[in-house]
């Protein structure tokens, strides 16, 4: 069995896409996958599957949610070594627990085209960092991300693929969970 971590957008934020983690976790049992764990409400799914990679998983759990829930929810999948590659490959120099705070990773559903990675140049620096390696976006907010003009700036639709944020505890947490047997 391999261990994968399932990241839905959107759910549970704002009052929108409302799911039970207990509901959700058992249609990942219908789908016949084990070791089923969830942090916090947003969509943090951690579970086990015979499947040899992540191709694939991430569109049979959005129809299972569309089917059972009745909304779509763009679904991402990473396997446990992704998530400890996104950890060993911060690309920020930060070292005060304090800093991390303002640390963001954004999972992309796809990797970006070069002329993508372009549009998101001018965002790179500035008091707001972005860096993108691969299929993980990396964002340092100064002061916060309710207060960064970051926060309007569409980067699914600069990057032409789904994405979503995690916060570097939750994504801490999440990678502690899923190293758990």
């Amino acid at each position: 069995m391999n261990t994968y971590i399932a990241l839905l957008r959107g759910i549970n934020v704002g009052g929108n896409k409302l799911i039970r983690m207990q509901e959700l976790k058992a249609m990942f049992g219908e789908l016949q996958y084990a070791n089923v764990r969830t942090y916090i409400q947003s969509g943090n799914v951690v579970f086990e599957s015979e499947a040899a990679s992540g191709e694939g998983l991430a569109e049979v759990i959005s129809q299972r949610i569309r089917e059972t829930f009745g909304f779509e929810v763009p679904v991402i999948i990473r396997s446990v070594e992704e998530l400890e590659a996104v950890i060993a490959g911060n690309p920020f120099p930060l070292t005060e627990p304090e800093e991390f705070k303002h640390l963001y990773v954004s999972f992309l559903a796809d990797e970006p085209s070069a002329e993508a990675l372009e549009k998101v140049r001018p965002y790179e620096d500035g008091a707001d960092q972005v860096r993108v390696i691969g299929k993980e976006m990396y964002t340092y907010y100064e002061v916060s991300i309710s207060e960064s003009p970051l926060f309007k700036v569409q980067f699914d639709k600069l990057l032409g693929t789904n994405l979503t944020a995690r916060n570097w505890n939750t994504l801490g947490k999440v990678t502690a969970l899923a190293r758990k047997p």
